[in-house]
């Protein structure tokens, strides 16, 4: 390790992986799924009560084909500029026999102009951080290696703090658009606890998990961190740790007596 960090050519390393970590976020940071769980047990309770004429084993196969699919995806570009995500507009296969009986499509389409959640500051600093560390790493100064860890460490901790924060927002954005456009039939009066169950209801039936690209970015961050603190160490050994220098023999013939 001591010899890598020292060599001229591995100063690209932190760039690249400056850069690398920049990318990351036209990836998926944040995905929003179906949770299934509790929607197939409140589906087969209303069956079994009301007999409905769908069947359960229509229903369930079409709850099975939405889980783990991400019906909203959050790119780290939309989140730190604000930007409405993407959602998917394909039925899962095992909803095709629900669709039938229905008579239409059967799966919820989330207006994804709707569920934006606006800037998120954390993001935009943790860019402009990489963006300066970039600029750093391609200087020579005294303390390059150290204040390109600094950074690193500081976007990471800007990232993980905003990834607490954004999956509440999120969720609390879809159920607002989503009890808006159910709450447009109830009446205005009297729907208090109803709508406090919708919320509870809707809230329950997503879920907000990490994309690929939040956590590409985190061990990007993570791998110029240790390696940047690395090259400082070892500069500071090559500095101090060298050999003596050997001591010229200052005479040619033999070494005098006691």
């Amino acid at each position: 390790m001591a010899a890598l960090v020292r060599d001229p050519a591995p100063r690209l390393v932190s760039p690249v992986l400056l850069i690398l970590a920049g990318l990351c976020f036209l990836l998926p940071f944040a995905g929003v799924s179906c949770n299934t769980a509790p929607v197939k047990s409140e589906v087969g309770s209303l069956l079994a009560g009301e007999g409905s004429l769908i069947s359960d084993t229509v229903v369930r196969p079409c709850l099975d084909g939405l889980k783990g699919d991400n019906v909203a995806t959050y790119t780290g570009l939309d989140l730190a500029i604000g930007a409405a995500p993407g959602v998917t507009a394909a039925e899962p296969a095992g909803c095709a026999a629900l669709s039938a009986a229905n008579g239409g499509s059967t799966t919820t389409r989330l207006d994804g102009s709707r569920i934006g959640v606006g800037v998120q500051p954390l993001l935009l600093v943790a860019l402009v951080a990489m963006l300066l560390g970039l600029l750093l790493s391609l200087t020579r100064f005294a303390l390059r290696n150290l204040v390109v860890t600094a950074i690193a460490v500081a976007a990471i901790v800007l990232l993980a703090v905003n990834k607490a924060q954004i999956g509440p927002q999120i969720l609390g954005r879809i159920t607002q658009s989503a009890f808006g456009a159910v709450t447009e039939s109830l009446p205005v009066h009297g729907t208090l606890g109803i709508a406090t169950l919708l919320q509870a209801e809707i809230s329950g039936s997503f879920t907000v998990t990490a994309g690929i690209g939040f956590v590409l970015a985190m061990v990007a961050l993570a791998i110029l961190a240790l390696y940047s603190l690395a090259a400082e160490l070892a500069r500071h050994a090559g500095r101090g740790g060298g050999a003596a220098p050997p001591v010229p023999y200052a005479g040619s013939g033999p070494s005098p007596g006691p």
